[in-house]
Formats: structure tokens, C-alpha cells, sequence
């Protein structure tokens, strides 16, 4: 946005200007926060800090006459003629300053001495004279390294590269420092409704951010989430497998030495990262930029790494997350720029280079957004892991990109990565049929859809990718297949019958971020389960992590999968979801089921209600493979299921009444 001086104040800098009350030297003197109080005597506190601003920015040119100059000239609009008068007393003032910029000493003091508004402005908050020449200290540094660079991006012992890495993270560690700092203030009692709205924003964002950190710790999910289509291309798996082992390495060291360990792995990672050929040589900012900066959005804050004992966990599961995710992007841009080396791609072509860039970031969980960075920010508040559907989507649509620009490198290697997939994918579950014919299901309308079903527990190997082609069979058939009884049902015939937008809209909640979840069961009154939202079921959704939670549904049913398997299961990122029949009649409106809940109390009723679903399932488990059940037509499976529910629940009636006439 461009800085524009009110008139009244253009003519006092005008005034003040012509009587020499404001001149260069003068201003060159002075400290930021000197220069800021003089200003404000002459244009007003409001206008002070962006006029020195633009003073500071102007010192910093090397035609420093003709910077003052035009200084003066865009602070006040001043005329031509007007500004060969002034121009004399610049030119004297500046053949003594002259002296001092060619002297290297003074002017090493000159630059330390003027950047802090400069520095103010780009990190976007205040920061002192003294961090300002901290950071040009540390930036020196990062100089002072990379001139040990050779000509073709090599340096000339490991150490040079260990050091330019090093200096450049301590660099960024400082400049991110600050920024989080002028964040950190108490909420104080409010003054204004602004400040009401300013610390519910802050107290908002600081739910967001943890809750969805403390949902997604206590595991080693990338590898089997974002990182499963590494693994699923033989052209990467080596990759993968290196990098998977040495995330274990990283948990270990964490939860062995504390959080300061951890913080060093990400910060040597980085180091690492920033030594390699194709950093130095601008490969992973060309174009479009690999990302290769940590803090991942399942991870968008560290503060549960604070809470004792437990933080040392969270540390863990962060650590494992971020140092793993940016070496495997690394590793797979820098074998993607060998191959496209060796078919002749140029790779100083920013388009080759950054459609590499982003399909590396797509196959490794990382979709880049349509939109700019305050929209992406809102999206992250509201859904769990935005960029890894983005991701998702990329990967399988890849065939359709491919189409559009079928010479595209990068397009031609994603398409390749989605048929490895696609290969590896379709050879397990066929492994998975042949063992247990029941344990899969090719129908994309079923959740069932790529995955492997052990007792009522689902394993999905496709890291998350089933899910929007089922999204997408289903909307495109109008017809929904149950995962539980197989029954196939049109959308939108029928009485209650789901349509195509209830399926769209059940697809959306379940990606929802923890904060945005608990928001949408609160308006609806209905969580995910079909229950009444209460504080506990509101504070278990925002704080206990997604691993714990599976597993403790999986606990309440007889026929999930064993228990070990799926939390090894969840903690390597293979999602596992138990479920069964279930009906809950919590929501029934029926007076018969109100009655009877009003006869025995609501404590009861829920005994009751789950002694129901357990009956119901062992039922529906020992008829379901029979080749009577399976020869009937779905309208007769419906029929079957619905008189044998019915013939349950009315036993339970008859048990309860008995029980409470005596």
C-alpha cells in the first residue's frame, strides 16, 4: 500500500526542509526511535514511523544523494525546482557521509545503525535497534558462508556446507522468534469492543492451533498418510524406507534427551537441507517452492510440547512429522530433477522446474491451495489437513492434467506415481480377497472401498485417497452401497433416503478441524456418533488425540480387530474405523421408545440401547456369509434385518419389564 503524507503536514516538512530545521545528517544521526520522535514534531506521531521508513530505505541504496533527494521529493511531492534548491545542502551533507560508506569499518556501523525500521516493516511488528542489528549480524554470517561456495553449488569440505546451514537457520530460528513474540501477550481485561474482539480472535486461534497438534500427536502417521504414494512408487521406496527408519531414530533421541533435542533435529535437518546442491543453486524456490520449511498444518503450534511428561511425547510425534516430511520432499525433488536432467529438461526454467516442485509437494501430502495465504490461514482453521486433500485430489487427477499438457515433465511423473499406486493398491487387496473373499470390497459406493475389513475394523491403505472416489461414485451413480449389509440404496427415494448433498455434506464434516467439528455438533445438537453434545464429548474432541480416541471405540466392539493391530495400525497413519450395526435411540422420536426410557431412566435406556446393537451385530455376523442371505434380493435383506432388529427389541422390552415388576 502506498504511503500518501496528508497536505497539512507536506507543507511544515516543506518549511522545515528550507530552514535546514530537517536535514540529513541530521536525521543520519539519530537512532530509529530518535528519528520517529523528531518526525513526529513535524508530520504528526501517526505519519513519523512510515516517513522514517522511508528515509531508512532510502540510506540503504547506494546512490545515497540521489536517494535523499527523491526522499524529500515523495515524502512531500515536492516540485523540480524546489528540489534543486535543496539538492545543494544534500550534496554537502553527503560528501562527508561519502567518506564513511567507502570506509568499510564505519560503514558496517552505518547499516547496523539504521535498519530497524526497515526490519520493523517487512516482519510486520516492532522490533528494537538492538534486534535490528542482530539480525543484520546474523545475516552477515550467511554471507560470510556461502562465499565458500564453488562455482557448480559443491563446497569444498562437508563443514563449509554444515556451517552455511547452520547460520541460516539460526537466522531464521531468530526472525520467527520475533514474530511469535509480538503474539504472545496475556488477554487482559478488556477496554473496547475491539479488544474484545481482539482477544477472542487470539483466544480462537489458540484453541484452533492446539487442538488440532494434539489431535494428530502420539503417532508416526505421515508414513502411511501423506507419505503413502512415496512408498507406493518403486522409483521412491528406497527413499521412503530411509526416511521412515530414521523417524524412529528421531522419536527415540526426543523422548530420550527432552524438547531441546527434538528442536535440534529440526533445526540439523533444515541445516542439512539448505547445504544441498539444488538449495544453493535455487532449484526448490524456482517457480513454485518445494516446501521445505517445517512446521506442517497437522502441527501449526508447539505449545502442547509444554505440558510436563506428556510434552515430551507431542515433541516426539512432531518432530517425526516435520524433519521426516521435509528430508523425504527433498530427497524425491532431488531424484526428480536427475531424471528430468537426464531427458534433456532445462532446469533453469522456472515453469519445469516449479511444476516439479509442486507435484513433489503433492505426492508427499502438500497440495497447494487456489488462494492466497490469508484465505489458506481460514482454511486451515476450519478443516484438519486442507493441503493433504488437496494433495489427494492432485494425485487423481493427475490423468486429466496430462491431458490438458501432455508434454509436461512433472505432469507425466505424476501420472506415473498415481499408475505405481493405483498397481501396488489393486495387487494387496487382491492378496487381501483371495485369503478372505469378505475382507474387500471393489464397489467405489461402499466405505469398504479400498480397504481391508478384519471383523468390523477397516484398514485403509489408501491414505485417505478412497474416500473422494467413493465421494465421487456415489454422487455420479445417485446410489449408496452400505459397507455394513452390502445393501445398495438410490439417493433421495424414499422417506428420510440421504441425497447426493447429504453425502457431499457428510463428506466435508468428516474433514473438519477439531475446533470447526465441535462448532458444527453444538449448531446440529448431534455429534458424530448421533449423541447430544455435552462438555465432556466437546473437551474429548478437541484434546484427546485421534489414536486414543479409535482406539477406544474399537474397545467397546467384540468384533473389531485386535486391539494392537490397530493401534500400530493408527500410529504408522493406516487409518482404522470399527463399526457395525448400530442404532441409536437417543434420536428416536417413537413413544414406544420413549416410554420405555421414561420407565427405566436414562441410564438404563443406554444399557439397554447397547445390549441392542451387540445382539443386532451377532446376529447380522453369523447370516451374513450364508448363501442364503447373500442369494436374496436387497429389498429381502432389508426385510430380514428390520423383523430380526424388531424381534430383538422387543425382547429387551419383555427382559426389562420383567425385571422391573419384581
Amino acid at each position: 500500500m502506498i504511503f500518501c503524507l496528508p497536505p497539512q503536514y507536506v507543507e511544515k516538512m516543506k518549511t522545515a526542509i528550507s530552514s535546514g530545521r530537517l536535514n540529513p545528517e541530521k536525521l543520519n544521526n539519530m537512532t530509529s526511535a530518535q528519528r520517529r520522535e523528531f518526525l513526529s514534531g513535524i508530520v504528526g506521531k501517526e505519519n513519523a514511523k512510515e516517513v522514517n521508513l522511508l528515509f531508512e530505505k532510502k540510506l540503504l541504496l547506494k546512490n545515497q544523494e540521489k536517494a535523499m533527494t527523491d526522499w524529500a521529493r515523495e515524502t512531500t511531492g515536492m516540485s523540480k525546482e524546489a528540489k534543486e534548491k535543496t539538492l545543494e545542502k544534500i550534496k554537502k551533507t553527503y560528501a562527508e557521509k561519502k567518506r564513511r560508506l567507502e570506509n568499510p569499518k564505519e560503514n558496517e556501523k552505518f547499516l547496523n545503525e539504521i535498519t530497524s525500521d526497515v526490519y520493523s516493516k517487512k516482519m510486520n511488528t516492532d522490533i528494537t535497534l538492538n534486534e535490528a542489528q542482530n539480525i543484520t549480524e546474523l545475516s552477515s554470517d550467511v554471507i560470510k558462508y556461502r562465499e565458500k561456495l564453488k562455482s557448480d553449488f559443491t563446497w569444498n569440505t562437508k563443514q563449509d556446507g554444515i556451517n552455511y546451514g547452520a547460520s541460516k537457520v539460526a537466522f531464521e530460528n531468530y526472525t520467527n522468534a520475533l514474530r511469535s513474540d509480538a503474539l504472545k501477550r496475556p488477554l487482559l481485561a478488556p477496554t473496547s469492543p475491539a479488544k474484545i474482539i481482539e482477544d477472542a480472535y487470539i483466544a480462537f486461534n489458540f484453541i484452533a492451533d492446539n487442538s488440532r497438534s494434539l489431535l494428530a500427536t502420539f503417532d508416526n502417521s505421515f508414513w502411511g498418510r501423506q507419505g503413502i504414494k512415496v512408498a507406493f512408487d518403486p522409483r521412491f521406496t528406497g527413499k521412503w524406507a530411509k526416511n521412515f527408519a530414521k523417524s524412529f531414530k528421531d522419536i527415540g533421541q526426543t523422548l530420550k534427551s527432552g524438547n531441546k533435542k527434538g528442536d535440534a533435529i529440526i533445526d540439523a535437518t533444515k541445516a542439512e537441507i539448505y547445504s544441498r546442491k539444488n538449495y544453493l543453486n535455487g532449484r526448490y524456490e524456482l517457480g513454485k517452492k518445494l516446501d521445505i520449511k517445517g512446521m506442517e498444518e497437522e502441527f501449526p503450534t508447539s505449545f502442547p510440547s509444554r505440558i510436563p511428561v506428556l510434552g515430551r511425547f507431542f515433541k516426539a510425534a512432531e518432530v517425526a512429522y516435520e524433519a521426516g516430511a521435509m528430508r523425504l520432499r527433498a530427497d524425491v525433488a532431488d531424484a526428480m530433477y536427475m531424471m528430468a536432467e537426464k531427458v534433456g529438461r532445462d532446469l533453469k526454467n522456472k515453469v519445469t522446474v516449479g511444476d516439479i516442485n509442486l507435484t513433489v509437494n503433492s505426492i508427499t501430502g502438500r497440495g497447494a491451495l487456489p488462494v492466497g495465504e490469508e484465505y489458506q490461514a481460514i482454511a486451515n482453521k476450519a478443516f484438519f489437513s486442507i493441503k493433504f486433500l488437496k494433495a489427494n485430489l492432485d494425485t487423481l487427477m493427475s490423468p486429466l492434467a496430462l491431458l490438458k499438457d501432455p508434454t509436461s515433465f512433472a505432469k507425466q511423473q505424476a501420472a506415473k506415481n498415481l499408475l505405481s499406486i493405483v498397481s501396488v493398491v489393486g495387487s494387496i487387496l487382491g492378496i487381501a480377497k483371495a485369503l478372505d473373499p469378505d475382507s474387500v470390497s471393489f464397489d467405489p459406493r461402499s466405505t469398504n472401498f479400498g480397504k481391508i475389513k478384519i471383523g468390523d475394523t477397516r484398514f485403509d491403505i489408501t491414505g485417505g485417497m478412497s474416500s473422494i472416489i467413493t465421494l465421487v461414485s456415489r454422487i455420479a451413480t445417485q446410489a449408496s452401497t452400505s459397507s455394513v449389509t452390502g445393501k445398495v440404496t438410490k439417493l433421495g427415494e424414499g422417506y428420510g433416503a440421504p441425497t447426493g448433498m447429504d453425502v457431499f455434506w457428510n463428506f466435508v464434516n468428516n474433514k473438519f478441524s477439531p475446533i470447526a467439528s465441535v462448532l458444527s455438533d453444538l449448531v446440529q445438537q448431534e455429534t458424530f456418533e448421533g449423541d447430544k453434545p455435552t462438555i465432556l464429548s466437546t473437551a474429548k474432541g478437541l484434546t484427546v488425540p485421534i489414536i486414543m480416541q479409535e482406539l477406544a471405540s474399537s474397545s467397546q466392539n467384540e468384533k473389531s480387530a485386535n486391539l494392537m493391530l490397530i493401534l500400530i495400525s493408527e500410529a504408522l497413519g493406516v487409518s482404522a474405523n470399527t463399526y457395525g450395526l448400530r442404532t441409536n435411540w437417543q434420536q428416536s422420536t417413537s413413544k414406544e421408545l420413549l416410554q420405555f426410557k421414561d420407565k427405566i431412566g436414562d441410564k438404563e435406556f443406554k444399557k439397554a440401547n447397547n445390549e441392542f446393537n451387540k445382539r443386532a451385530n451377532d446376529w447380522f455376523s453369523e447370516i451374513k456369509d450364508s448363501d442364503e442371505y447373500k442369494n436374496l434380493t436387497d429389498d429381502d435383506k432389508s426385510k430380514l434385518i428390520s423383523g430380526e432388529r424388531t424381534n430383538i427389541k422387543e425382547k429387551i422390552f419383555r427382559e426389562y419389564n420383567f425385571r422391573y415388576r419384581k
